[in-house]
């Protein structure tokens, strides 16, 4: 009886491990490009104390003090482009670049662009606004825009116009 214990306990073993190195990389291939970077970048992200806003190569980081910038939403397969949700807080001149909150999709290339959906209707349109973005290798979110014409609520297009670079950790 001992002799078929052993071959079988063999057996055993051998379909456990098969099983777990089949699902060991269960965010492997299968994920698409969008999911893996709404993954990276599903998160509060704060500005950096140094260098964190620029308008055009001017610094501009004590104008938004405290400033935070959460980027949210849950991958949908149907709809992989989005839209997902943003919303800033702390403090924003007046005028400032970024509404309260809104909705974003991914651009063309899901790892460097984003749309800001400027009219926030949920869909793209010709008005909304490119950005291009990429993590670090530290792990900082870095965000870059122009603004041509930012007109939501409190703004004055001709102080918010022009080229806007964001870090954020």
């Amino acid at each position: 009886m001992s002799h078929f214990i052993k071959p079988l306990l063999s057996l055993a073993i051998l379909i456990v491990t098969v099983i777990a190195f089949t699902h060991c990389n269960d965010d492997g291939p299968n994920k698409a490009p969008e999911q893996i970077q709404l993954d990276k970048l599903k998160k509060t992200w704060t500005i950096v104390t140094s260098g964190g806003a620029t308008l055009d190569a001017t610094d501009r980081t004590a104008d938004f003090s405290g400033f935070t910038l959460t980027i949210g939403g849950t991958f949908n397969s149907s709809n992989p482009k989005g839209p997902y949700t943003f919303s800033v807080s702390g403090t924003r001149p007046t005028p400032s670049p970024w509404p309260a909150s809104g909705n974003w999709f991914f651009g063309g290339d899901p790892e460097s662009q984003l749309i800001r959906d400027e009219n926030n209707s949920g869909t793209q349109d010709s008005g909304d606004l490119s950005m291009t973005y990429f993590i670090d290798s530290t792990g900082k979110l870095n965000l870059t825009f122009t603004c041509t014409s930012c007109n939501y609520a409190g703004s004055r297009v001709s102080l918010v116009n022009g080229t806007w670079n964001f870090i954020l950790q």
